[in-house]
């Protein structure tokens, strides 16, 4: 499974600064992705064209949509005037159906997970993570994000686009992946650690965004010991949170990570 960077992921524009001094930046290029399965579409995604096979890859797999990753028999990616088509090819039965069917009809109006199905299916996600999750300090979790920005070439050009980085429990920073969505950034890192057979090993992740609930379900597919994120999480973010088992933590306005119990509101 090659990787694929089907168009610049960014194009140079002139533009003028308040003092009126012409300067040339780079703008982030935000493209239809079609997601298909067997040839048949999926869903819709609005993505940075770059690290496609990643993102197919994470995306089934956090949407819990193929149970086996590994059934994956080859993915194909054209280039279509108006966007881009990831097609994976795998056995029918190693699709779920139903989560196949409720995902292509949310995919059409918004990104991650519908919010009222989400919360009406809490009491029975798991995160079908087998074994426990590493525990990790603070200072580790402090180290990544110093480091992050340095590994972050696209935001570097455009001052546009959220990044996933993996890192492992020392704080050192691994993987990096980036896209103008911040679902989409992780489920491409995610999909790198599934294609270089890394998504078993433990560590944690950090993210340059605020923590939103589809984040906590997409990174609970993995061995992550935390979730870490620039901003602090939501409060449905915080439910799924406690019923996955992933803890959250988050940078404070002093640059203090903040750390958030992984318990229901009644303390359960």
């Amino acid at each position: 499974m090659a990787d694929h960077a089907s168009r610049r992921p960014f194009v140079q524009q002139s533009v003028r600064g308040a003092g009126g001094r012409a300067d040339e930046w780079s703008i982030a290029v935000e493209t239809p992705v079609e997601i298909d399965l067997n040839g048949v579409p999926w869903t819709m995604m609005m993505a940075t064209p770059a690290d496609l096979e990643d993102l197919a890859i994470g995306l089934v797999l956090t949407e819990r949509i193929v149970r086996d990753v590994g059934a994956i028999e080859r993915i194909d990616v054209a280039n279509y005037l108006d966007g881009i088509a990831v097609d994976l090819s795998l056995p029918p039965e190693a699709l779920n159906e139903s989560a196949r069917t409720r995902r292509s009809l949310e995919g059409r109006v918004g990104c991650g997970l519908c919010g009222v199905e989400a919360l009406a299916g809490l009491p029975s996600r798991h995160s079908g993570v087998v074994g426990e999750r590493i525990a990790v300090e603070t200072a580790a979790v402090r180290k990544a994000f110093d480091a992050l920005s340095a590994l972050q070439p696209l935001n570097r050009a455009t001052h546009s686009t959220h990044a996933a980085a993996w890192c492992v429990r020392s704080g050192t920073i691994e993987l990096v992946r980036e896209d103008v969505g911040r679902h989409n950034a992780l489920d491409k890192l995610i999909g790198a650690r599934v294609r270089g057979g890394q998504l078993d090993e433990p560590g944690f992740i950090v993210m340059t965004s605020r923590c939103s609930f589809e984040l906590v379900y997409k990174a609970a597919a993995t061995r992550a010991g935390v979730l870490a994120t620039i901003s602090a999480p939501t409060s449905l973010a915080l439910e799924w949170s406690a019923t996955l088992g992933l803890p959250l933590l988050c940078c404070g306005h002093d640059g203090e990570i903040v750390s958030f119990p992984t318990e229901t509101a009644d303390g359960t």
